[in-house]
């Protein structure tokens, strides 16, 4: 098999290792492209190790997509070990893919510098628990469905998965722009390019779970700033 030396492998046991943080962390390191290859379904060697492995990859595609990464950055295909004609097929159709956006930053809705700073609050919101948490329930909650047994289609799960992801990202990027300094909500709203009643929102959530305090008075507005973390 010949195909780009560009391309660097990485094998591991199973898609379903891929973390969506790995993704995140690659584009960080000055990665232009991340694809993962797995077996087809139904052929997977932990059972459905490859279909967590999809919902992973895209629950990672859908968050840099989101802070402003292309999504052409990011595939997830499938693959046998009798296919090598398709695996290099595969791999030298995304790596033309790449090529023609350039290199990160280049095709990117940002340049790179603020695009890096973007994708380090994509990767923080990916290890949380709430994105984790419904990622790992996907395939439950669309076969079995929930406590009170009501099933969820594929396209609900990932618009349900959306929400969370605009929600997630927001909080991260107040939190990482309130360690530079206090701030009142118009000028993390200017900062961030977020509606000010969203920003509010937003602070008033973090506030409530003891996160933001009150600093004080700019002019009319509260300004806010992260709580001191109290030693036990």
């Amino acid at each position: 098999m010949q195909y780009t030396t560009d391309i660097r492998i990485v094998r591991l046991m199973c898609t379903g290792r891929v973390d969506p943080v790995i993704i995140a962390e690659a584009f960080v390191n000055g990665a232009d492209g991340v694809m993962v290859v797995g077996c087809h379904f139904g052929d997977c060697r932990y059972i459905s190790g490859n279909i967590q492995g999809k919902i992973k990859v895209g629950l990672a595609a859908r968050v840099l997509t989101y802070v402003g990464l292309n999504p052409g950055r990011v595939s997830f295909d499938q693959c046998s070990s009798a296919e090598g004609e398709r695996f290099v097929r595969l791999i030298t159709e995304f790596d033309n893919g790449v090529r023609a956006l350039g290199p990160l930053g280049t095709g990117d809705r940002l340049p790179l510098p603020d695009l890096k700073e973007k994708v380090k609050v994509a990767k923080t919101a990916l290890a949380k628990e709430k994105l984790r948490w419904v990622a790992g329930k996907f395939t439950e909650f669309a076969t079995k469905g929930n406590k009170y047994g009501e099933r969820f289609t594929e396209h609900e799960m990932w618009r349900t998965l959306d929400t969370i992801v605009i929600d997630e990202v927001a909080t991260h990027q107040i939190i990482q722009a309130l360690e530079q300094g206090p701030g009142v909500v118009r000028k993390l709203a200017d900062q961030l390019k977020l509606p000010p009643p969203h920003v509010l929102r937003y602070v008033l959530a973090l506030q409530r779970r003891g996160l933001v305090e009150l600093d004080g008075i700019e002019g009319t507005s509260p300004r806010y700033r992260l709580a001191e973390v109290k030693a036990a």
